[in-house]
């Protein structure tokens, strides 16, 4: 049953991704240009040779921003390799592809060692991979869509350590460090549940075992051997280093009416599928075990963290404002109320149908979750038929990146406007003190001699050049951004440097014309890192064979 499951999940993702392809266009919203200007910087350096991207030398503005140190990119490689064979807008389609089929097969397999039922896995498969608000998240969200794909075998592995095989500590070991290297705000998210279920577990079972607390401390210590490169940068280059992170805030702007009415629309977003609504309004009358009353109120306590009637004003000053959108919740209530769902509707349906009908259900509901999602997606197609394409715009443009239609042909225009979420993030708070700061980062302008000048750069891999020509010895102020690793040359030979007011590269330049490279060298500690983690991916790849292997006998 697991290849005709398999099989009916691989139709369901590629109709949803060949409906939107035939579009032949991307509409450019929210987060797309962050993202998609990372994906263009992998791709552009591993064509010139750079398999590591450092610091945003083609895109960004060529302001030398270092995205790519603080926020992993790692599930974003697959894009960019795709684009040596594909045009760019099939490329993304089909990284859109691979991501959702990952998503559906992860999401099954998890469910089968959960709950030992296929038809409930199939089920709860369908219904988590095409959620509206995971369907919402893979237009332009990218750091949640990759790390919704996980969810499901993380809380796995949470369940295998509290309650069941503590043996099995190496889902949540895996799941956690793949969670990292898709989005490190949702590995916050998913430890205040974590939290959450250890502290249900303690008062359920009047404590835990010596035993299982030494199974969740094995995972978390090889997680962090498993995500090193992800974590160093931050000891390397961020901490002490005045630089800014994304804006912590808390946006409260769903209320449960929305939510409860919204839910019952066709349309992706900001919401829940309105089986899962149903599942909330009556899975309380048949819902038999402690086991899933708990999922249960896990899936309600996740729903009303989304709306403003939790006292987020109360987390003000605290970690928790790290969450910015409150919708970011959404996935957790579409992880528990799926659950529940495929349980209930799974053991309804097993009842009544047997031998070849199973089959035909099978298909049955594919080809619905098949039309359900076409259906949500379809607002989306519409979008593409009516905005304008992205116009051109001058390479040192300060305009915010429009929401508008790429195209094969336009594709690049949009690496010609400012990112509209994102484009200082990482960057010194130094940089960001004003408007005019801004901006002439973005204009690509210099100080030279008390005069303004404005610079064409030279472009390699992590690397910036300039030509300045200086009348007299003077400090030139380039736009690019000075990091703790940050190299700088001066016609060839290694040159000191300063941060400027600016959190810019300062230069003592001669008399004369100077070509000034700036350019970025990781500390050694990094590619330890990355060594270490290489070698423990391998020692839990090889523990794994010898566990299956003695798990069998």
């Amino acid at each position: 049953m697991n290849l005709l499951y398999l099989g009916l999940l691989l139709f369901v993702t590629l109709l949803t991704t060949l409906y939107l392809a035939s579009s032949k266009a991307i509409f450019a919203f929210s987060d797309w240009t962050f993202h998609a200007a990372r994906v263009e910087e992998i791709y552009l350096n591993l064509k010139s040779g750079s398999f590591f991207t450092f610091i945003a030398a083609r895109t960004f503005h060529n302001t030398g921003a270092a995205s790519f140190l603080f926020y992993p990119y790692i599930f974003f490689y697959p894009w960019a390799f795709l684009r040596f064979i594909l045009s760019p807008v099939n490329a993304f389609y089909a990284w859109y592809a691979l991501v959702t089929f990952a998503t559906a097969t992860i999401s099954y397999f998890s469910m089968k060692a959960y709950s030992k039922k296929s038809l409930a896995s199939f089920i709860f498969s369908l219904v988590y991979t095409f959620a509206p608000y995971r369907l919402y998240l893979g237009g332009a969200v990218f750091g949640e869509y990759l790390a919704v794909t996980f969810l499901p075998l993380l809380f796995l592995g949470i369940y295998e350590v509290l309650w069941s095989d503590k043996k099995k500590w190496y889902l949540l070991a895996i799941s956690g460090a793949l969670v990292a290297y898709a989005h490190i705000l949702s590995v916050f998210l998913s430890l205040q549940f974590a939290v959450i279920l250890f502290i249900i577990k303690l008062i359920t079972s009047r404590g835990i075992s010596k035993d299982r607390i030494k199974s969740l401390l094995l995972p978390a210590g090889v997680c962090v051997f498993l995500v090193l490169p992800v974590i160093v940068p931050f000891f390397t280059d961020f901490i002490g280093q005045g630089l800014s992170s994304a804006k912590p805030s808390i946006s409260y702007t769903m209320g449960p009416r929305y939510l409860l009415l919204n839910s019952f629309s066709a349309q992706k977003g900001w919401k829940l599928s309105f089986m899962l609504m149903l599942t909330i309004l009556t899975a309380w009358a048949f819902i038999k075990s402690r086991r899933n009353w708990i999922i249960y109120g896990l899936g309600l306590f996740a729903c009303f963290l989304t709306t403003r009637y939790f006292p987020w004003k109360l987390t003000a000053g605290t970690p928790f404002e790290m969450v910015q959108l409150t919708a970011r919740y959404l996935s957790y209530p579409s992880l528990f109320l799926t659950i529940l769902f495929a349980l209930g509707s799974s053991s309804v349906l097993e009842e009544h149908v047997t031998g070849r009908k199973k089959l035909a259900l099978s298909c049955s509901l594919a080809v619905f979750m098949a039309l359900f999602s076409l259906s949500s997606l379809s607002v989306y197609r519409d979008t593409l038929k009516h905005v304008q394409d992205m116009p051109k715009t001058s390479a040192n443009s300060t305009q915010p990146a429009p929401f508008k239609r790429l195209r094969d042909y336009n594709y690049y225009n949009q690496f010609n406007y400012k990112i509209l979420f994102g484009a200082f993030d990482y960057m010194p708070k130094s940089s960001l003190t004003s408007v005019q700061k801004q901006n002439s980062l973005l204009m690509h302008q210099a100080y030279l001699n008390g005069k303004t000048l404005t610079l064409s750069p030279l472009i390699k891999a992590n690397q910036i050049s300039y030509q300045v020509k200086s009348e007299k010895a003077a400090d030139v102020d380039l736009p690019v951004i000075a990091y703790k690793h940050t190299t700088v040359s001066v016609n060839g030979q290694k040159h000191a440097f300063r941060r400027g007011n600016r959190g810019t590269v300062v230069v003592g330049l001669k008399r004369g014309q100077n070509t000034v490279t700036v350019g970025y060298k990781a500390s050694p500690v990094f590619y330890l890192s990355i060594f270490i983690s290489i070698l423990s991916w391998l020692a839990l790849l090889i523990y794994l064979v010898k566990f299956k292997a003695k798990y069998a006998q």
